[in-house]
């Protein structure tokens, strides 16, 4: 390829890559302040509150503890409150960042990895993809450990191509990071790494020295860490909990969070990819294997829940890109209208769900619910319900009413 040629692909990828800045920043900057807080977030207040002491919170709770395991979350958290409020708004612009830069970073990096056609392909199912778009929208630590667990994966896709200590170092790096924001991102340096080794296979040719001792000062580095440090900030979490996932529920809600349409694109893209015996192919071969391994062995494990593993879930986002990319390449030879066209309805199969998202933002209004009872409430009423803690927030009538909780099926902490 000339110089023109290569300059030419240079403008045409950074377009492409502007364009899906514009529409995954849409997307997850829209309505971003209209949906009421759900689930667990605002315990991250609390808890980033711990970390920062700005408020006194007994040290054997988990609202201390959980900021400590992973403070480079709430450090993300604290900035975001900072910096733009800490309200429905200004506490999620950081994730929308991070979910808006997490495309684009799956686009550079496949459009060197799998070609142009494959890193688009994916880079728009990312885009589309309603549980990405739900948790750039949520005042919850998932999306931060995605968009590291994302550099970690891709970057480890790049060592298994160019074999460099430099990567290899970058990945020990980016795998921390993840870890640092979602604990059980631990599970990222073993399924590099075996996709590393998988990918020299591949080629028939040794593992790389250099990778191979990287990886065992990085897993020695952790594993120290994760003893001295976060082992005791760990002892007796969740003990007792009744709420969790076993494996088959665990399974099938992992196919879910990915949605139908791009899990049965993955396994077209598995069995094509196992057709060419090359690195990159066995490489997130084994990475899907590595996310089908935690879903079943994560609610051994621990109290569970889907949401553990979506930062892994971008292998099968790969696989399914690698299968629209490959059939466009197909197509593409009798005619460039039929392949533009085909990518489209494939990347388009998660919209139905991702409209839904738009009417509620996946999750109950309990904003709604208090105007509500504050408007009808008395003093003495008793109120007991789910999410009481959600509800009180937005009450703010504790003087007035009883507000009595009820323990709830799910602790996602």
């Amino acid at each position: 390829m000339n110089r023109q040629s290569l300059r030419t692909t240079s403008k045409s990828g950074l377009l492409i890559a502007l364009f899906l800045l514009i529409l995954a920043g849409s997307l997850r900057f829209y309505k971003l302040g209209a949906w009421p807080f759900a689930g667990d977030e605002t315990s991250t207040f609390a808890e980033e509150r711990s970390l920062f002491h700005l408020d006194d919170v007994p040290p054997d709770t988990q609202t201390y503890r959980l900021s400590r395991v992973i403070p480079l979350s709430y450090l993300f958290h604290h900035i975001s409150d900072a910096v733009f409020g800490r309200d429905e708004f200004g506490s999620r612009v950081i994730m929308a960042v991070l979910g808006t830069l997490g495309v684009v970073v799956v686009f550079l990096m496949l459009d060197v990895l799998k070609g142009r056609a494959t890193a688009i392909a994916t880079a728009l199912l990312v885009a589309l993809w309603p549980e990405h778009v739900f948790q750039s929208q949520q005042t919850r630590f998932y999306i931060i450990a995605a968009f590291f667990s994302y550099l970690c994966i891709f970057i480890g896709a790049l060592a298994a191509q160019r074999r460099s200590t430099l990567l290899s170092i970058c990945l020990g790096c980016s795998a921390l990071a993840a870890i640092l924001c979602h604990t059980l991102m631990g599970v990222l340096l073993p399924v590099t790494f075996a996709g590393v080794m998988a990918a020299a296979y591949a080629e028939r040719r040794p593992w790389p020295k250099n990778v191979v001792l990287v990886f065992l000062v990085a897993v020695a580095a952790v594993g120290i860490f994760f003893g001295i440090y976060i082992r005791p900030l760990l002892l007796g979490w969740n003990s007792g909990e009744t709420w969790g996932y076993g494996i088959a529920h665990s399974a099938f809600a992992s196919v879910n969070m990915v949605g139908w349409p791009v899990a049965l694109l993955a396994a077209v893209g598995f069995l094509l990819l196992l057709r060419e015996r090359n690195a990159q192919n066995w490489y997130w071969i084994t990475c899907s294997f590595g996310w089908a391994a935690a879903t079943v062995v994560f609610p051994l494990l621990v109290a569970y829940h889907p949401e553990y593993v979506f930062p892994l879930a971008i292998s099968v986002m790969v696989l399914a890109g690698c299968a629209i990319g490959t059939i466009y390449e197909h197509l593409r030879s009798k005619s460039a209208l039929i392949g533009a066209a085909w990518v489209g309805l494939a990347c388009l199969g998660s919209l139905p769900s991702l409209a839904s998202h738009y009417m509620d933002g996946g999750r109950s209004d309990l904003r709604t619910a208090a105007q509500y009872v504050k408007t009808i409430g008395k003093a003495g009423d008793r109120v007991t319900g789910f999410s009481m803690g959600l509800f009180g927030y937005y009450a703010r009538v504790a003087s007035r009413l009883s507000l009595a909780p009820v323990k709830s099926s799910r602790n996602t902490e």
